[in-house]
């Protein structure tokens, strides 16, 4: 009987170490998935001011919406605003807030330069987290639960929303904005 519960005390603990190690796995996958998605989206997003004709940076299509380079800038903001507050990280623009509004970035390459510069500590940033750091609970804002990891996939989904809508405005301008790469 001792023998018995001894080698059940054994085959417990060894179960318990390979579903800790599967565990950690599967965080360290994941962490190796966002940092290929954010290098993606990146990539995308630069593509997208590439493809807006020169003319177009400061089109709006209604008075009431973001021109292309405020949509361009508002990426940016979000971006390092949800990722630095989930990581714990300080962004590495300067008055990141005020970003969005101002007057600089009126060339495709000034605006390239900080929209990548804003991928860039996103991608840093979750490049030097622990696996086990996307789990850890958050209060966003002061105000939203959510873990690390969830707040990052709002952040992804939010710089989606904001290129999609700027596809129309290359049309508009005469462009035509980059096509899908899934692979």
């Amino acid at each position: 009987m001792k023998s018995k519960l001894i080698k059940l005390g054994i085959g417990i603990f060894v179960l318990s170490a390979l579903a800790f190690k599967a565990y950690d796995y599967r965080m360290e996958s994941n962490k190796d998935s966002m940092v290929a998605d954010w290098k993606w989206a990146k990539d995308f997003t630069l593509r997208y001011i590439e493809a807006m004709p020169d003319k177009g940076l400061n089109f709006r299509p209604t008075d009431s919406v973001r021109t292309f380079r405020e949509q361009m800038l508002h990426i940016t903001t979000a971006n390092m605003g949800i990722a630095g507050q989930a990581l714990g990280a300080a962004p590495t623009i300067e008055n990141l807030r005020a970003l969005e509004k101002s007057e600089g970035y009126q060339t495709k390459a000034e605006l390239a330069e900080v929209v990548a510069k804003g991928y860039d500590f996103v991608i840093a940033n979750i490049e030097l987290a622990s696996a086990d750091k996307f789990g850890e609970e958050i209060k966003l804002f002061g105000q939203y639960d959510m873990t690390v990891g969830d707040a990052l996939q709002k952040a992804f989904i939010h710089q989606n929303h904001h290129r999609g809508q700027c596809a129309v405005y290359i049309r508009m301008e005469g462009g035509i904005p980059p096509e899908m790469k899934l692979f």
